[in-house]
């Protein structure tokens, strides 16, 4: 295979894992409803309902058009206006995390059962602490494939005139 082949398999191979990714992560919401709207809460204390909604709906439609290659281009875009929020919501749990992990810390009697807290409060802070860090990541690939779209091997490819370019 010549390289430009190679690019443009590894490229699309990026684009439906990365689409896979929110798809997955929507349906989830769906499934674990109302769990979208505590987490919207955190950013939009007014509206919860409606903006846990909205997450979910540019999680599944930007999953799935990334995934499908299909309006690649606004797919990314949802899915780069779902993850600016997403920091602030990192945020809220490195302020909040601490405090609370010491409390109910210090309510756990047995040793055993209150070093494994300990454990999964770590692993939990970990998690936030790189989860902005990924966020950056997978914001960056978004506006990728919004200034790139479907390189290959996807539904704009068959369809071009169609397809809504953003840049």
């Amino acid at each position: 295979m010549d390289q430009g082949t190679t690019l443009l398999t590894i490229e699309s191979a990026l684009r439906i894992v990365f689409g896979l990714r929110f798809l997955s992560s929507g349906i989830s919401n769906v499934r674990r409803w109302p769990h979208a709207t505590h987490t919207a809460k955190l950013v939009f204390p007014q509206g919860a309902t409606f903006f846990g909604m909205l997450a979910t709906a540019m999680m599944v439609l930007g999953g799935s058009g990334l995934t499908l290659g299909l309006q690649t281009p606004i797919a990314a875009l949802m899915l780069a206006l779902f993850l600016i929020p997403t920091f602030k919501v990192h945020q809220h749990w490195l302020q909040v995390l601490p405090n609370t992990l010491k409390a109910v810390g210090e309510s756990i009697t047995n040793e055993e059962a209150k070093g494994q807290f300990q454990l999964i409060g770590r692993h939990a802070i970990h998690s936030h602490e790189v989860g902005w860090q990924t966020n950056i990541v997978l914001l960056v690939m978004a506006l990728f494939f919004c200034a790139r779209g479907s390189a290959a091997f996807g539904l704009d490819n068959l369809m071009d005139s169609w397809v809504v370019r953003i840049f």
